[in-house]
């Protein structure tokens, strides 16, 4: 996993086996998408529409590709229960368990995300930090 200082570039390209991820939360709308108000999660909603009702969130980190975008993956990193709390740290360290059993199947890939529960979560990078080791 390569944690990116601020937020990543979702509007530029990439592909396989880069897989770019973006925090967030699981509440889902009433029209089936999740919650992507702000932060990283808003930028990849505002880049790919329609994005937001194809992530899923049944478990911490998932990904999709992207609709129209060969070869190109997208994902999701659970740091909140709902968009108006603070991220939680045991969340965190269950998506990062989570992601570090999937990079360990795909050592071929590399997992890029923007620092977890900082910025909108209001975490302070020296509580994260030891929970994505």
């Amino acid at each position: 996993m390569h944690i990116v200082d601020g937020l990543l570039d979702y509007s530029e390209t990439w592909t396989l086996p880069e897989v770019r991820l973006f925090t967030g939360n699981p509440v889902k709308r009433k029209d089936g998408g999740i919650v992507m108000g702000a932060g990283a999660a808003k930028q990849v909603r505002d880049t790919y529409p329609g994005i937001d009702k194809l992530i899923k969130t049944d478990k911490p980190v998932t990904w999709t590709e992207i609709p129209g975008q060969p070869a190109q993956w997208i994902g999701w990193f659970k740091v909140k229960h709902h968009w108006k709390d603070e991220a939680c740290l045991d969340l965190i360290k269950q998506s990062s368990d989570f992601l570090a059993d999937i990079a360990n199947l795909r050592p071929d890939h590399t997992f890029k995300l923007n620092a977890p529960g900082i910025g909108n979560g209001k975490l302070q990078w020296s509580d994260v930090e030891p929970l994505l080791q």
